[in-house]
């Protein structure tokens, strides 16, 4: 039974049990109930309603999600090269034109990572510095990229294991599979074991979750153009590269601020 029913009820109830005097009193307490009861109702679904539009996603304006960007791909771009990481390569170059072009859509807001930096700042008794946590995490990412997705001379070397093993996932679908059929196939897997190398780098493991990592980086690989991605993933070296120009700087935005490419935290059913 509704509330409304139930105020309604309760009233009646009460009115039959009363002299007649008293039934103006007891339909004036439920026509005020109900009024009450009615703008609470409107109020509080005005008010999720604004929650939603608001958190949905944070910069609406393309341009602006363009621009922040950029400015992260820069800085990672500049740490990748400090780490050895072949950024003049034609490969780097797509990667982070592609980190860039995921942006066009805008950026949303990851509720609960961004609340947990809010947190963290307010522990300190100030707000985190973005820029210092991008320069701290991208040194993490970029160095964690040549240890966990860089072939080595060693085949047992863990970069070795990690990029053959991605590689060989995209060299098998593409021998049977065209790039964009390859991509839809095998995203899930790679997202899953780009998330597996990443959550090892000092920085990111208890920074975000992992499930939800997992989701960004599945998008990430299946939403990205299909020539690059088959191409860049379809070697250990390639891999690395895609790892560091495409992946990092999108890794970095969500653990420092709280945001990814817009639609990036669900997979398509």
């Amino acid at each position: 039974m509704g509330l409304l029913k139930k105020i309604k009820k309760g009233a009646k109830k009460a009115g039959d049990s009363v002299k007649k005097g008293a039934t103006s009193a007891v339909n004036t307490t439920v026509n005020t109930t109900t009024n009450v009861a009615n703008t609470v109702a409107n109020e509080t679904t005005k008010a999720v309603n604004t929650v939603a539009k608001v958190t949905s996603n944070v910069y609406t304006d393309s341009k602006k999600a363009v621009v922040h960007t950029t400015n992260v791909v820069a800085k990672n771009t500049e740490e990748a090269a400090k780490q050895g990481l072949d950024v003049a390569s034609d490969t780097w170059k797509e990667g982070s034109a592609q980190a860039i072009d995921f942006a066009k859509d805008g950026l949303e807001v990851i509720e609960d990572v961004a609340e947990d930096i809010k947190e963290a700042a307010e522990d300190v008794g100030e707000w985190l510095d973005e820029n210092a946590c991008y320069i701290g995490l991208n040194m993490a990412l970029t160095t964690g990229c040549v240890a966990y997705f860089t072939p080595k001379p060693a085949p047992a070397d863990p970069g070795t294991v990690t990029s053959t093993t991605i590689s060989g996932t995209m060299v098998a679908a593409m021998a049977t599979l065209g790039q964009k059929a390859a991509i839809m196939l095998v995203s899930k897997e790679i997202g899953k074991l780009l998330a597996d190398g990443i959550f090892l780098i000092p920085g990111v493991k208890g920074k975000c979750d992992k499930e939800l990592l997992t989701k960004v980086l599945t998008n990430v690989v299946g939403k990205a153009n299909p020539i690059y991605a088959t191409a860049a993933l379809s070697t250990p070296a390639g891999v690395g590269l895609f790892v560091g120009s495409v992946v990092s700087p999108i890794v970095a935005t969500l653990i420092c601020e709280g945001l990814v490419p817009n639609g990036f935290s669900k997979l398509d059913a």
